[in-house]
């Protein structure tokens, strides 16, 4: 699905409209609480009693817009899921943290032993109200190698790649603040090195083309 957040409301519309279903417009005024429940469908409660489901979960994880439209427009979001975390904040950013430090020194060791001492896996958390991430980027002698970056951040930045560490599992719009879930990546350390181990990879192959 293509989902864009507009200035006064979301837009999804199918890749494949024809086959697919029609577009779909939710202003953000008319929201009055969003969920998450179990089988992946979103189902948006509007002020008027009516209900619209939007089947794409990655509405609610992958876009920051979502996240700053809770915020902007008061908007209690909850996830249903029987696995939905409940940390906080303050417990993603130590915990991230430390997941951060263990994969740059994984990765880098992998890194070096392959493409030399000059070259550097840099790492950089982002933190979202939708949820924290770990943006990787390969560097040559402390310079962004943008042949070996070849994807872009939310933000416009090249990256190599970003793994996915927190999740939102609950906004409260009165107190602004949100509860998270741990991706298996935060949880499980061969997981973690697994994950890095492919972005090391990655780079590899790609700076040896």
């Amino acid at each position: 699905m293509s989902v864009r957040f507009e200035e006064d409301k979301i837009v999804i519309e199918p890749l494949f409209r024809l086959f697919f279903g029609r577009k779909i417009k939710i202003p953000y005024e008319k929201i009055e609480r969003i969920e998450l429940p179990p089988g992946g469908d979103v189902l948006f409660y509007m002020k008027n009693g009516r209900v619209k489901k939007v089947s794409d979960p990655a509405v609610v994880s992958c876009y920051a817009g979502f996240g700053e439209m809770l915020k902007k427009y008061k908007i209690p979001y909850k996830t249903l899921m029987e696995d939905s975390g409940d940390a906080s904040i303050e417990t993603v950013r130590e915990k991230t943290a430390r997941v951060k430090e263990a994969a740059l020194a994984y990765g880098n060791r992998s890194l070096k032993e392959k493409l030399g001492s000059e070259y550097e896996l840099d790492g950089r958390l982002v933190e979202r109200i939708v949820g924290t991430t770990l943006e990787f980027r390969l560097l040559k002698d402390g310079v962004i190698c943008k042949d070996c970056n070849l994807d872009i951040s939310v933000d416009d930045e090249p990256l190599a790649d970003e793994m996915y560490l927190a999740f939102l599992s609950e906004w409260d719009p009165v107190y602004e603040q949100g509860k998270y879930s741990f991706a298996e990546e935060a949880d499980d350390k061969e997981v973690c090195e697994k994950y890095v181990e492919d972005v090391v990879i990655d780079i590899v192959d790609t700076y040896k083309k």
